[in-house]
């Protein structure tokens, strides 16, 4: 049960962005998946129903990201909608391991971007894509790498 009651959470919220108010983090993914993790996921639901009122949607996309150009647009939340359409194609034509392991490189000199929520957010979805690999929590790590990438900024790390 508490593997289909985090998959549903994370499909209840996939249309939401990953943040509200212009720049406070959306923490309805994270907070569910805390929840199934310490026993309590009967209560995401309720949780997430008392919390919809803060999100907003997914923001939208200006124009794609090409694969070799992903150094311009980091850190650039204008772009969020881009990153998180970027991180939807490469999700699903690669393993999400496969993905990780590029980009958190990239991304680690921003860990701080967003008040670390992207970093956060993204070793949420990793601990529960560890537990039960599934669609949902693939395309939340995703969101978590679009989010932090949107953040990021620092040095580039050279790949």
């Amino acid at each position: 049960m508490a593997d289909s009651t985090l998959d549903e959470a994370y499909e209840r919220l996939r249309h939401t962005g990953p943040e509200r108010d212009g720049w406070l983090s959306n923490h309805a993914p994270m907070a569910a998946e805390a929840l199934v993790r310490h026993g309590r996921a009967g209560a995401v639901h309720g949780w997430l129903d008392s919390y919809a009122d803060r999100l907003e949607e997914r923001p939208r996309g200006i124009r794609p990201i090409p694969a070799h150009e992903w150094r311009d647009p980091l850190g650039d939340p204008v772009r969020t909608g881009d990153w998180l359409n970027y991180f939807d194609r490469e999700l699903a034509t690669r393993p999400w391991r496969e993905v990780l392991v590029q980009w958190w490189p990239r991304l680690l000199s921003g860990i701080a971007a967003g008040a670390t929520h992207g970093v956060i957010r993204v070793g949420h979805a990793v601990r529960a894509l560890l537990d039960h690999e599934t669609a949902p929590r693939v395309a939340e790590l995703g969101q978590g790498l679009a989010y932090w990438a949107a953040r990021a900024i620092g040095q580039i790390v050279a790949d």
